[in-house]
């Protein structure tokens, strides 16, 4: 398989509502594609019509330019797919739960277990092998529900926010599994409305808002194309705002605000020089990693130096009517 194209898609659950609306939109393997939006913008549809569960209304879902619903129940044994659900079987074990779907997959039992080692091994879920999935924890079930959809080593991998319920580490753990999966060739796919979760991970950016399709491209070209250059920072200080101000407008820094105190500090002359910074920095992370070390070699007394938002989180800001997190 070398892409999946959705094409004119448009699909209505009542007849009144479109759920998406003449959607047209690509993924290659061996990318990730963000499939991004806010909550009821049609992601979770877009997905289910790419794993050929959902028939269009109108349009249709092309593997390497063939119609996919005709043959969409041998299509269904090389796609891996996380919907809404986990789709967990309580009284089962971990092991025995994803050998149950290895095995109806077909494979062999020889093959099966290597497959299940493997998967335990790579979500960090091998010491909890045999025990009951109603003993798992939550974020622990949701590892293996997403290790369940690589059991037959997929062409196309379709997760509805598989970021569910992961600590910030399962969290980062779960990138860098995906991007190795990607890069062994499968065409992935990755719904969520938190931005932060994608950011430097995607390759290409389809933003869905009330089932339409705003924004369809690599990242990299997204984020040119909405200027997306100053980015966003924070900075708390507790001496030198007014240094710090000047730096900044040095470097072409774009001051947003600048909080001051509260009415009773700012009584005291000792602390008008304390407070917060907004302001929007051009060019790469090293431009903003330069003016950190020119605050500091100031002596400026610097507390916090943080962006704001992400780059998909800046796009999203250029075009977003829906509120994403």
């Amino acid at each position: 398989m070398r892409e999946v194209l959705c094409r004119n898609i448009s699909h209505s659950y009542d007849g009144v509502r479109q759920a998406v609306s003449g959607l047209s939109l690509q993924v290659k393997a061996g990318e990730v594609l963000a499939l991004i939006g806010p909550n009821g913008a049609g992601k979770s549809t877009t997905l289910r019509v790419l794993a050929t569960l959902q028939r269009p209304d109108t349009g249709e879902v092309l593997w390497d330019g063939v119609d996919a619903w005709p043959m969409r129940h041998a299509l269904r044994q090389r796609i891996g797919f996380l919907g809404d659900g986990t789709g967990l079987y309580p009284q089962m074990s971990a092991s025995g739960y994803l050998r149950f779907f290895a095995e109806c997959y077909g494979q062999d039992a020889k093959t099966a277990g290597q497959r299940v080692d493997e998967l335990l091994q790579t979500f960090d879920l091998a010491t909890k092998a045999d025990d009951r999935i109603s003993d798992l924890s939550k974020g622990m079930r949701q590892r293996l529900a997403i290790a369940r959809t690589l059991v037959q080593s997929p062409d196309l991998l379709l997760l509805d926010e598989p970021a569910d319920g992961l600590d910030p580490l399962a969290r980062r753990r779960l990138r860098d599994i995906l991007r190795k999966v990607a890069d062994e060739g499968v065409a992935v796919v990755v719904s969520s409305h938190i931005l932060r979760e994608l950011d430097d991970f995607c390759d290409t950016v389809a933003l869905i808002q009330r089932g339409e399709l705003q924004v369809f491209g690599p990242v990299s070209e997204v984020i040119e194309r909405f200027e997306v250059a100053r980015r966003v920072h924070e900075i708390q200080l507790t001496a030198g705002l007014q240094k710090a101000l000047e730096i900044l407008r040095a470097h072409e820094g774009l001051i947003e605000s600048v909080t001051g105190l509260s009415r009773e500090e700012a009584v005291d002359p000792a602390t008008t020089e304390r407070g917060t910074i907004r302001v929007r920095i051009h060019g790469e992370a090293s431009r903003a990693a330069k003016v950190l070390r020119e605050l500091v070699a100031a002596e400026l007394e610097v507390v916090a130096f943080a962006p704001v938002r992400t780059e998909l989180e800046d796009v999203y800001q250029s075009i977003g009517r829906d509120e994403v997190a």
